[in-house]
């Protein structure tokens, strides 16, 4: 199990990038939290208008995702992180004397040019590693987006609480800003993600039936992933066990991490279908808890899944991409994950309202778990039509040798 790893973390300048990856990601996770935090607390103003400015940022950044993704794959790392860097100076620097109207737009523009930290280090992973050790290196990176979804939000609002809303805001940013100069300074190479020559190769290169299927249940994930966190506080809450809310959420970030760790050591790991569909699944039962040790109990077994189904999406979606599409194909991956949370969140929410903790956790889960088995059945077909094309098109030539 441990040789795997250690095939991995010996490729020159992997654990760079994994520190600085982790580093990268827990500004973009608790960048939400903090904006909320920074238009109540400093602006006066209500959580709805703290949170229409997250969706802001969130929009700017699922819109802004490909776009980098597609400058990444034809300019390379530096000119573009030289922009975005340059960009979120100038919003970190500024946005704390915005009013709140012109703060709306603001966020929209940060989140255009937010660091793609999460399509960065895929890209850098799948030039970096060999396809034999692909799949591990993409668990590490989900295990890291783990921790830093643990610890990003929550120093972000440690610093909030305890310090000042200005100072959570000032410190995402200067680490933001840092992250950036730490990539350019160490430039991990992303030459496989490029065209050798010419011009870049066009949507309909990369975005095939098969990439949709990728996309489909990348989606999923993302669905079975916030509907959990969306419907297990909303039965803490509705059970008056809020208090509780920290212990579920470590714990569910430690089974995912185990699982990652499980999966990526795996020599021959399930597809990403299949993940997917049984993470939905064990999703449904977790409904039946009344008591906060059932839900942390009941929890486990389908967030051992989450890291797996993580990686192995990216890991499907980063192998259907040619080469020199990667990075647009990436960062239209982190794009999918966000459609997922746009749909997971309210999904688990109207079954909260409208029929209780089990009725969330069933709709999401099922949800999930259907678009997982819709996609596997149409790549099937899809690998069942490339082989019988194949196989037409040798017939003759086989047959003229035979004879």
């Amino acid at each position: 199990m441990f040789s795997t790893y250690r095939r991995l973390f010996a490729e020159p300048g992997l654990r760079s990038l994994m520190v600085i990856g982790l580093l990268a990601k827990m500004p973009g996770l608790g960048i939400s939290s903090v904006l909320i935090l920074h238009i109540v607390g400093h602006l006066h103003r209500g959580f709805a208008a703290g949170s229409l400015v997250a969706a802001c940022w969130t929009a700017g950044a699922g819109l802004g995702a490909p776009l980098q993704g597609r400058g990444l794959d034809r300019y390379g790392l530096r000119r573009v992180f030289g922009l975005l860097v340059t960009a979120q100076a100038v919003f970190w620097s500024l946005a704390h004397f915005l009013p709140y109207p012109a703060l709306l737009g603001a966020a929209f523009l940060g989140g255009l040019t937010t660091l793609p930290a999460f399509t960065v280090i895929r890209l850098a992973l799948a030039g970096m590693v060999t396809e034999e050790t692909r799949h591990t290196a993409y668990a590490v990176d989900a295990m890291t987006t783990d921790i830093a979804y643990m610890v990003g939000p929550t120093v972000g609002i440690l610093l909030a609480s305890t310090a000042s809303p200005t100072v959570a805001f000032l410190v995402m940013g200067g680490l933001q800003f840092l992250v950036g100069v730490a990539y350019l300074v160490l430039n991990p190479p992303l030459q496989q993600a490029r065209p050798t020559g010419g011009r870049t190769p066009g949507l309909r290169s990369w975005l095939t039936a098969r990439m949709v299927c990728a996309l489909g249940v990348t989606v999923a994930t993302s669905i079975a992933v916030v509907g959990f966190e969306v419907a297990a506080i909303g039965t803490l809450q509705r059970h008056d066990q809020l208090a509780w809310s920290w212990l579920l959420l470590v714990l569910a970030g430690v089974a995912s991490v185990a699982g990652g760790f499980l999966y990526g050591a795996m020599k021959r790991p399930p597809s990403v279908f299949a993940l997917t569909a049984v993470l939905g699944l064990l999703c449904m039962p977790i409904g039946l808890a009344t008591q906060w040790y059932w839900l942390c109990l009941l929890a486990v077994p389908a967030n051992l899944f989450v890291a797996p189904a993580l990686s192995a999406s990216a890991g499907a979606v980063s192998g259907i991409a040619p080469e020199g599409t990667k990075g647009v194909a990436m960062g239209t991956y982190a794009s999918a994950i966000l459609v997922g949370n746009v749909i997971g969140s309210p999904l688990a929410g109207t079954g909260l309202d409208h029929g209780g903790p089990g009725t969330a956790f069933a709709v999401f889960g099922a949800t999930a778990a259907a678009i997982a088995a819709l996609a596997f059945v149409c790549d099937a077909r899809l690998r069942a039509r490339e082989k019988n094309t194949v196989h037409t098109t040798l017939a003759p030539e086989n047959a003229g040798v035979s004879q």
